[in-house]
């Protein structure tokens, strides 16, 4: 009877005898994932180099693709570090220690049955007080048995702690698995702000974004309603108009939310209703600190701006434009204005979101840009404030 091949060892050899082939399985699965981590990394390569940039490429690159590239590659290092590293413990270690155990094992068993069918012969002694012959072969012969059988549960117990190491690196293998990252994005950029205080006379209203208390401007259309509006109706680079005019698109912005307007996506695609005229004031600087100022200003006034920031693909030269719509609460000062202070509403997708806001939370990691070594920053003319917003009557609707 089995005194030391039992459980867990015998199931862990029934287990193993079944599945010798699953160390070259594991490592052809390596072998696909590291295939799939390098055919998501050539069509990135292949989105980031295309000419339709920012116009929906720019999300799918650096959010959806950059997140799949990210959980693809722990993915190959999972099985790679852990399951194939388990495998060769379970096959080339532990196996051939568990095949060392069942036949030590059964070793041990057939040295116990010879021991007990010994039988001690009789007399032991002559009639001269001498070990008879018999009894002395007995005797070496249970000797010997004795001592094997020590050998033998010595070697079944080594064997045990062998086979119970090998188990106990499998499971630190499997402890050291990676988690497949949970991507959170923002499904709209507008779910996640709620209005915390209103005052209609106020140039800004504070609001709750992502947990943090920001201020926005009260402009005669509400910044998240036209959020809203610009989503639903498709108005951004995304939804497939102005593709490389950032400029014009965010200007449009801008002046729809100032003047209390919503100029329709088939106006804005034929560049109609002359949005640069509008929000053509402009401050240009090889420094950030005008450009901060200036946004700083205008907001603190309720009035959105538009500036120059990076993106996808700013180590080429190029740079996107957004509309500021807020800051952080915290702010003071345009010295207090960074990419995590500042809110924006994107053309690319129509999200409210803060400026440096995480891809993988559905932001697009922005910075101010120096296009040509100059920072740069738009805002409403004067002329546009005196004749279309600081006006009496309510707000029209560009058809």
């Amino acid at each position: 009877m089995s005194e030391y091949f039992v459980d867990p060892y015998k199931k862990y050899y029934d287990t193993l005898k079944s599945m010798i082939i699953i160390t070259s399985e594991s490592t052809a699965m390596a072998s696909k994932a590291g295939d799939a981590a390098s055919s998501i990394e050539s069509v990135s390569s292949y989105v980031n180099s295309s000419n339709w940039s920012e116009q929906g490429a720019t999300e799918l690159s650096s959010s959806t693709l950059s997140s799949l590239q990210s959980n693809i590659k722990i993915i190959e290092s999972n099985i790679t570090n852990s399951l194939v590293a388990a495998c060769s413990i379970a096959i080339e270690s532990m196996l051939p220690a568990l095949d060392k155990l069942k036949a030590e094992d059964e070793n041990h068993d057939a040295l116990k049955l010879q021991l007990s069918n010994l039988t001690e012969p009789s007399p032991k002694y002559d009639d001269d007080g001498n070990m008879t012959s018999a009894y002395r072969r007995y005797q070496s012969e249970k000797n010997s048995l004795e001592y094997k059988i020590s050998d033998s549960v010595t070697k079944c117990k080594q064997y045990q702690s062998n086979i119970d190491n090998y188990a106990n690196d499998i499971k630190a293998k499997d402890a050291a698995i990676q988690e497949v990252k949970k991507v959170v994005v923002t499904s709209d950029g507008i779910t996640e702000l709620t209005v915390l205080d209103y005052d209609a006379n106020s140039k800004l209203i504070k609001v709750s974004y992502r947990g943090e208390e920001f201020y926005v401007v009260n402009t005669r259309t509400p910044v998240l309603d036209y959020a809203k509006y610009v989503q639903e109706h498709r108005c951004t680079q995304n939804g497939g108009i102005l593709g490389s005019e950032c400029m014009l698109l965010s200007q449009y912005y801008a002046m729809d939310l100032l003047r209390g307007t919503y100029t329709s996506r088939d106006t804005m695609a034929a560049t109609q209703g002359s949005p640069a005229t509008r929000i053509s004031d402009f401050v240009k600087s090889p420094d950030q600190d005008p450009i901060l100022e200036y946004i700083y200003t205008e907001t603190l006034a309720g009035r959105p701006t538009v500036l120059q920031v990076s993106q996808i693909n700013s180590y080429k030269g190029w740079r996107h434009l957004v509309t500021v719509v807020g800051f952080d609460s915290s702010v003071k000062s345009y010295k207090d204005l960074n990419p995590d202070t500042i809110l924006v509403l994107d053309c690319v997708d129509g999200k409210i979101q803060t400026l440096g806001q995480a891809r993988s939370e559905g932001g697009h990691e922005r910075y101010l840009y120096a296009q040509g070594g100059n920072y740069f920053a738009r805002g409403a003319s004067q002329a546009f404030l005196s004749k279309e917003v600081y006006t009496t009557g309510g707000k029209t609707v560009t058809a």
